[in-house]
């Protein structure tokens, strides 16, 4: 606990807070995806699925007011989440959502994010590389940046592998985004590559944990 904020497990009824944070703090991503800002349900249905896959792995920071200010998503099991999508239901909501028309985009960002996740699969398949532990996701509201938030989703984070017996960890971040990688750095990562997507370059780290740490 901060003195302006608290740390703790995210709920069900966070997921539609958490979309917008994502869609505001990578808002630029999301036009490249989608062309345009989409409706707030595409974004909604993304992380309701990552919520279901792992509810234990989605930590947020909230104000006093008790709003969302920043979220980490920590899965411990990411194949899990691919599992989730067909056995909950999600891809088939989400392609009658999107052929009707709720989603307010067309076929290029299907397109465009098939491939970009086709990258990714093939840069986890080698083994040095390779870690069914992730930081998937992590976002701060602007107005609340510089108040030590990512370090305590992260510690939080670590916290959670530690208890889960978690060996090896693996986020991607842009290589242009110094405070997001040194705040990882401080954590114990360290660079092991780069892989690509649409946008450009994403810089691979990894975490081994430590004997005593696991």
């Amino acid at each position: 606990m901060n003195g302006d904020f608290t740390v703790g497990r995210a709920n069900a009824g966070d997921v539609p807070a958490i979309a917008v944070l994502f869609t505001e703090c990578f808002r630029e991503s999301v036009l490249h995806h989608c062309g345009r800002l989409p409706a707030p349900q595409a974004m909604e249905d993304v992380f309701a699925l990552v919520y279901e896959a792992e509810p234990e792995a989605a930590l947020v920071t909230r104000a006093d007011d008790g709003s969302v200010v920043g979220y980490c998503f920590a899965p411990t099991v990411l194949p899990r989440l691919w599992v989730r999508a067909v056995t909950g239901g999600h891809l088939f909501r989400w392609a009658w959502r999107w052929l009707t028309g709720r989603y307010g985009f067309g076929l290029h960002p299907v397109k465009v994010i098939l491939v970009n996740k086709l990258a990714f699969l093939r840069s986890a398949a080698t083994p040095a590389k390779a870690a069914a532990a992730r930081i998937l996701s992590v976002a701060v509201a602007p107005s609340w940046r510089g108040r030590g938030l990512a370090r305590a989703l992260m510690a939080e984070a670590m916290a959670y592998f530690r208890c889960r017996q978690v060996a090896r960890i693996r986020l991607e971040v842009r290589p242009d985004n110094a405070p997001a990688i040194r705040v990882y750095k401080d954590c114990g990562f360290v660079a092991a590559g780069l892989t690509y997507d649409s946008q450009g370059p994403w810089l691979i780290m990894m975490k081994e944990m430590e004997q005593a740490d696991v």
